[in-house]
């Protein structure tokens, strides 16, 4: 089964939230997959560090998508992800994925916190 670039791109969160982050790499992203996450080099290899340790330092986050918008080769996922950062935090993050040959090519990643209290009475999500 052929899954669109909507699928790969919520699978590939999926699965690296899910610290199935090997798997993740290997089945959808390109050989040349580069990233702008600026607490890492660019390259593959030092992000999937990055997302290893993420989910080995939190096992019980919770990654809830809540809208998937595709332009041409580029998917937006935008999520509600609760995780341990002193204490359970809620962010608000967006995930912008540019695919080649039906792989993630380039990758970004956006997330805010939640503030505590939340003033604005429609939410975050």
């Amino acid at each position: 089964m052929n899954l669109s670039q909507k699928q790969i791109a919520v699978r590939f969160l999926e699965l690296a939230a899910a610290g199935e982050v090997d798997e993740a790499y290997s089945n959808y992203t390109a050989p040349n997959f580069k990233h702008h996450n600026p607490y890492y080099a660019g390259d593959a290899t030092s992000l999937k560090e990055g997302m290893r340790e993420s989910a080995a330092e939190n096992p019980n986050k919770v990654f809830d998508v809540q809208h998937v918008i595709e332009d041409g080769t580029l998917v937006a996922v935008h999520s509600k992800l609760e995780m341990q950062m002193n204490g359970l935090t809620t962010l608000a993050v967006v995930h912008i994925c540019r695919f080649e040959n039906g792989k993630i090519a380039e990758f970004w990643d956006i997330g805010q916190v939640q503030p505590d209290p939340l003033v604005n009475e429609n939410g975050m999500f």
